[in-house]
């Protein structure tokens, strides 16, 4: 390795060509945080210059140069009649935009009629006509992108004489270079004579402007320098590393005719939308992509794979499985279109429930469900009774209170066994592996462990109020039939959905209890406002008019605005099994403790229905 401080001048002084390997990211600066302020320090700069052109201030003294930050290359086999050319391994974010600012300068020299100074500038763009061989017209411009950025760069630097429209207006190199012609024709126009402004510029940017060239040998490995480095610019999540990791090997395994093919048509879409924005997983933000590598390498390897260490468990687990990069690529890319297939699935769908409800709980079950739909020989049979397992073994263990604390290493067990498992039996297998887990921190609640935490009387208190909100919507849904109104199913992440206590928490103001009524009185009262049958949900705008007030006016207002069964058919009315005993108007004529422990063991009795467990470890 050789590194030394070089001119900005000589790094695109000779006819060679620097090529942004297939392994980088695509473009990625903008104007806030890279644009200006690399404009900011090169006008300052030119600005010196100017000025010591003027009054030949700083003469016998040394000149103030301006570091650009490092570049990593490394030299590459030259084919015959082809250019010299390198990789660059670090720093092509900043090797881009400096030919985005050079063309934007050499169009604004043009358009003054500069033309002495729009043939400096092409020298820093071009490598001169005569060196480029004619097979190889591509050969003549100093810096090749990648391609998906080639149709976007090829526009920011095209010539003078070419006034073709920008394919892609949005792409950040349009806007870089449309941004940086504004501001260098601005600032050129702002003296008497822009031609010599832009001039100063030029030489400049050619002897004042620094960068440390770091030059790689022919031997160095090159994915250690750009783990190295990863820290620099704009930071790198480790899907990066693992692609730059993937495409070198693709490189060393001698499929170089493919890994073109493979960046376009299969990892492209991931360095996009959606896969690279930010989820929230607990309390901590993380890009999607990382997300999905760290649950694809979970099928990959059967252990747990945390996204902290998802490069170097990566890096670790590629040369000992023996698989072509290529393969693995595409692998990813058919995981990916699995994930997006899978969230897209509609709340009737028992795995689109089970997602909803896992945004309250655990994404631990992610892995399991993306190899069932990801793998083809798996029914769709086998996915929905697999999906109704795990929703049960969620909801019934949430509601009882009992820790999460070792999914992780729980749902890859769940995993191993399915994958160990005929996968046309694959829903089976998830039952039976959760059926026969007997630790503590394993169990699947039986129906009366579930049902005693159903009718506890302070349920309210005790319950994580998402995981409580996601039961109350689970319930709601379970509760419409084919002859209720046609209506979407609710989420349990619909934030216009609240937990309302039909008796409130501060009852003692319109729900006074009856004269002489004595202690046993009170503490049934106490016992019954925080149980499930006093629980209902309702509109975050409803909630605030119901309040406190008493049940007339409740009655009322939900009457009015409600269309939730876990209301109209419970609340405002008598439950349909207890009809024969209780009329509609008798049940609505008050709200009190009968009732409530009544509804609590109604909805207990919905719950068990919507979340069965098997009775026996059998299909």
């Amino acid at each position: 390795m050789q590194a030394g401080d070089v001119k900005l001048g000589k790094v695109f002084a000779n006819d060679h060509q620097s090529v942004i390997p297939i392994f980088q990211r695509p473009y990625v600066w903008d104007e806030k945080d890279n644009w200006e302020p690399l404009w900011m320090d090169v006008r300052t700069a030119a600005e010196e210059v100017e000025a010591e052109t003027e009054n030949q201030s700083g003469m016998g003294s040394k000149p103030r140069t301006y570091f650009l930050g490092a570049v990593v290359v490394q030299e590459r086999y030259r084919p015959p009649r082809r250019l010299s050319s390198s990789h660059i391994i670090d720093g092509q974010q900043r090797m881009t935009t400096l030919q985005i600012l050079f063309a934007a300068a050499r169009a604004v020299a043009h358009d003054m009629a500069a033309d002495s100074v729009v043939g400096r500038f092409t020298s820093l763009l071009e490598n001169r006509a005569e060196t480029v061989h004619e097979a190889f017209p591509d050969d003549r411009y100093k810096v090749w992108p990648l391609p998906q950025d080639r149709a976007a760069f090829l526009w920011a630097v095209r010539g003078t004489d070419d006034d073709d429209t920008a394919p892609a207006p949005d792409h950040r190199l349009v806007r870089a270079r449309v941004w940086f012609e504004q501001e260098i024709g601005d600032w050129a126009k702002a003296v008497a004579n822009p031609a010599q402004r832009l001039d100063d510029l030029f030489y400049t940017l050619q002897e004042r402007m620094q960068l440390v060239e770091i030059v790689l040998d022919a031997g160095d490995d090159p994915q250690v320098i750009f783990e190295a480095l990863n820290h620099r610019g704009v930071r790198l999540d480790a899907a990066d590393l693992v692609k730059n990791l993937l495409f070198q090997t693709v490189e060393s395994q001698g499929e170089h005719q493919h890994s073109e093919e493979l960046l376009m048509n299969a990892w492209l879409p991931l360095d996009a939308e959606p896969w690279r924005g930010q989820v929230t997983t607990g309390r901590i933000r993380r890009a999607l992509i990382d997300l999905l590598l760290a649950y694809w390498l979970t099928v990959q390897k059967h252990q747990d794979v945390l996204v902290e260490h998802l490069f170097a468990d990566f890096k670790e687990w590629l040369p000992k499985s023996a698989r072509q990069a290529s393969d693995v690529i595409r692998d990813i890319r058919h995981y990916a279109e699995t994930h997006q297939r899978v969230r897209r699935l509609p709340l009737t769908d028992p795995t689109g429930r089970l997602l909803d409800r896992m945004q309250t709980m655990t994404t631990t079950p992610w892995p399991v469900l993306l190899y069932l739909h990801a793998t083809d020989d798996v029914p769709n049979d086998q996915r929905a009774i697999a999906a109704r397992a795990i929703d049960s073994f969620l909801m019934r263990r949430a509601v009882c209170l009992m820790t999460t604390k070792d999914y992780n290493r729980l749902f890859v067990q769940v995993l191993a066994d399915v994958q160990q498992s005929d996968p046309t039996r694959a829903g089976h297998a998830v039952v039976r592996s959760l059926w026969n887990q007997t630790a503590e921190a394993r169990l699947w609640p039986d129906d009366l462990t579930f049902l005693d935490a159903l009718i506890s009387t302070d349920l309210y208190r005790r319950s994580y109020r998402a995981r409580l909100k996601a039961l109350l919507v689970g319930l709601e849904n379970h509760l419409r039939t084919p002859k209720t109104e046609h209506a979407p199913a609710l989420s349990s992440a619909d934030a216009r959905l609240n937990i309302e206590h039909v008796l409130p928490q501060k009852w003692e103001t319109h729900w006074p209890l009856n004269d002489g009524d004595g202690e046993e009185s009170l503490k049934k009262r106490h016992e019954a406002v925080h149980q499930l049958g006093n629980l209902t949900l309702t509109t975050a705008k409803l909630n605030p008019a119901l309040s406190n007030r008493e049940w007339l006016h409740k009655k009322g207002s939900l009457g009015t605005h409600s269309l939730l069964r876990l209301t109209t058919s419970s609340v405002l009315s008598a439950p349909e099994e207890l009809r024969d005993k209780w009329s509609n108007e008798r049940w609505a004529e008050c709200w009190d403790e009968d009732r409530i422990q009544l509804r609590t063991l109604w909805l207990a009795r919905i719950a068990l229905e919507a979340w069965p467990k098997p009775k026996g470890d059998t299909d």
